[in-house]
């Protein structure tokens, strides 16, 4: 693309409309293409480029903030030995030689969109980034900071170029950049992005050409860092592959890989499955080691499948693992002579297949009901699982869900690991609990276990499944900040063990509610019921609006309590926007002061008395229109007017 033909003011014209909730269709033109369906058609805009479009609206979908930046900082979680960047270092260095008399600075980035180092750069362009944080530990994810170069790179998949009023954040204006991800040849996996920023004044047509050589170098160097027994572990698992008409997985100590059939059949709970007993029989003793396993396995949808694993390279010394399955389809059709032995198991009536979402649950974001999925398939196949989330997101909610749904005559016992001076009391609980082989334990705040409790715990649970598929079910629940990675120890002052534990092979993320709008419409008029004593309160459609846009920043958990708050002492009636807290009304990204908190909500009640007139709201409050309008903006207060009736 050559910056120079970007429309700057019609571009940022329809940013403005955009952000007024307007909806928009590109027109065709020689630089533009039409985007079939992703905005309603009939609307004029001027030339922006599909890409762009589509970030706008992904933006709009994560509330990211368009006036003002938030750039999360996450240096204490990247990997600043990586085999990325220690691949990447010569490429940048030769990069900035070539820049030393161009105003612009050349960016690295991982695959998370967290920043690794830059290079190059005039002072001007320096100022600037040190301005908008654009600088290693920070994050320049799209769901964070907006359309940029790199965050939309990564989220777009190909090259990504950004000129001034196409970044959606208003800082980011004043630079051009763009950005290609690199991905690593032997996984295919994307490892980063690299990114070239200048001012937009000084962009030219010839950055996404210097970026594309820079990932290519990057690439070829990556594949140069491999080892000879990565090589032949990837050329044996592709001589497999070949010969097996079926699903194929390699393992090795660094890297696991798997053929499409694989990926088609497995859910993630299977693949973390088989990587955990071929990672079992690479690390097995010399002694005890078998060349080959043969087992029969239940997939998390119910289906049994016969893996044959085979390790690669000499007995002492095995490189890799692989992993050939094998259905019951194709063991009926080989017949025989069919080239995985094994005595025929015996039919077994095949498990009911997993819901949709757990009964007792309410929602229905594609994300929330994997997360649904993937804990029911976990608590069916007695797999200890890590449960991740921000406070109040319903981590156990799932869980208790599971073991309903699985075991509903069992007993579930909840075990908080918060209280660390009793670590002898709680660990005595957890080893009565773990006898009961059809139960389920849950571990609260398992990101409060320090090391030396979490090695105990480990050879608890451990011990407790001797054999795979029996014992307890186990789940942790690992709660993670609102805005930003994991909490860390207060005394080992690095990140909790608990992540990184092996006795939990299976981790199911649960997004937060910000992040899943839609099942706010799901979970109001449950939370409703509850909450009012058995009469009739519902939710009004302006009220449901209100809700589905605040951030929820406590997650479920605040929107029971707004909704208790509101259906207070109601036995039938619909609630309306200005029955919500004020808080509901605001979509500030950050943390408000007691004052600024009380501030806006004097301004929401004052406008709702006003019934959203702001002239009149600010008349009450006795100060000026234009104030009102700034602290509006500022709080990112939303009050409709009531139409006059």
């Amino acid at each position: 693309m050559d910056f120079r033909k970007t429309p700057e003011r019609a571009v940022a014209r329809a940013r403005e409309r955009m952000l007024g909730g307007a909806q928009e269709t590109a027109a065709r033109g020689p630089e533009v293409h039409g985007t079939a369906g992703a905005f309603t058609p009939g609307v004029p805009h001027p030339r922006t480029r599909d890409p762009i479009l589509s970030s706008w609206k992904r933006c709009r979908l994560h509330a990211v903030d368009a006036d003002r930046l938030h750039v999360p900082h996450v240096e204490k979680h990247i990997d600043w030995d990586s085999r990325f960047l220690t691949a990447a270092a010569p490429v940048l260095d030769r990069f900035e030689r070539n820049l030393a008399d161009c105003t612009a600075g050349v960016v690295l980035a991982d695959a998370e969109a967290r920043v690794l180092t830059r290079r190059g750069g005039d002072p001007a362009v320096t100022r600037l980034m040190d301005r908008v944080h654009l600088a290693p530990g920070f994050s320049y994810a799209e769901d964070a900071v907006g359309t940029n170069g790199i965050g939309t790179a990564l989220a777009e998949r190909r090259l990504s170029t950004v000129f001034g009023p196409e970044h959606f954040a208003e800082p980011l204006q004043r630079a051009a950049c763009a950005g290609v991800p690199v991905r690593n040849p032997f996984t295919g996996r994307q490892e980063g992005v690299v990114n070239l920023t200048c001012l937009r004044q000084d962009a030219s047509p010839l950055m996404a050409a210097l970026v594309r050589q820079a990932a290519a170098d990057i690439e070829e160097r990556l594949l140069d860092r491999y080892s000879g027994n990565e090589r032949a572990a990837l050329d044996a698992f592709l001589t497999a592959g070949r010969r097996s008409r079926g699903p194929v997985l390699m393992v090795t100590p660094t890297l696991r890989t798997a053929n499409a059939d694989a990926v088609h059949l497995l859910e993630p709970l299977d693949l973390r499955q088989l990587g955990a007993l071929a990672a079992d029989l690479l690390a097995a003793p010399p002694g005890n080691r078998r060349q080959r396993l043969d087992t029969t396995l239940r997939l998390a949808g119910g289906l049994d499948v016969r893996a044959r694993c085979t390790l690669v390279g000499p007995a002492d010394r095995p490189i890799a693992c692989l992993v050939a399955l094998t259905t019951p389809g194709d063991r009926a059709a080989a017949g025989p002579a069919g080239r995985v032995p094994g005595p025929r198991t015996a039919s077994r009536t095949s498990p009911p297949p997993l819901p949709a979402l757990l009964p007792g649950l309410a929602g229905g974001s594609p994300s929330w009901r994997a997360a649904s999925r993937d804990v029911a398939a976990a608590c069916r196949q007695r797999l200890p699982t890590r449960v991740v989330g921000e406070a109040g997101v319903g981590k156990l909610a799932l869980v208790r869900a599971a073991h309903q749904w699985v075991r509903p005559e069992a007993r579930l016992r909840t075990l908080d690991l918060s209280a660390g001076r009793r670590a002898p009391h709680v660990l005595a609980r957890l080893e009565e609990a773990l006898r009961d082989e059809d139960g389920t334990v849950v571990l609260q705040h398992l990101e409060l276990a320090g090391p030396e409790l979490m090695a105990r715990l480990e050879a608890l649970v451990a011990g407790a499944r001797r054999n795979r598929g029996t014992g307890p079910w186990v789940a942790g629940l690992y709660t993670v900040t609102g805005q930003g990675p994991p909490p860390l120890t207060a005394s080992a002052g690095a990140a909790l063990p608990a992540l990184d534990s092996p006795v939990f092979p299976c981790t199911v993320p649960v997004a937060p509610l910000r992040y899943r709008p839609d099942d706010i419409r799901d979970l109001v008029p449950a939370l409703l019921a509850r909450h009012g004593r058995g009469g009739a309160v519902s939710c009004s459609p302006a009220a449901m609006q209100v809700l589905t846009r605040y951030d929820w920043p406590e997650n479920v958990r605040h929107l029971s309590r707004v909704l208790q708050q509101a259906a207070r002492g109601r036995r039938q009636a619909d609630l309306r926007p200005h029955d919500l807290a004020p808080e509901c009304h605001s979509s500030c990204r950050r943390t408000l002061t007691p004052w600024e908190a009380a501030e806006r909500d004097a301004i929401v009640r004052a406008l709702h008395d006003a019934e959203g007139n702001r002239d009149a709201a600010a008349r009450q409050l006795g100060i000026s229109r234009a104030t009102i309008y700034r602290k509006i903006r500022l709080y990112g207060v939303t009050v409709a007017p009531t139409r006059a009736r």
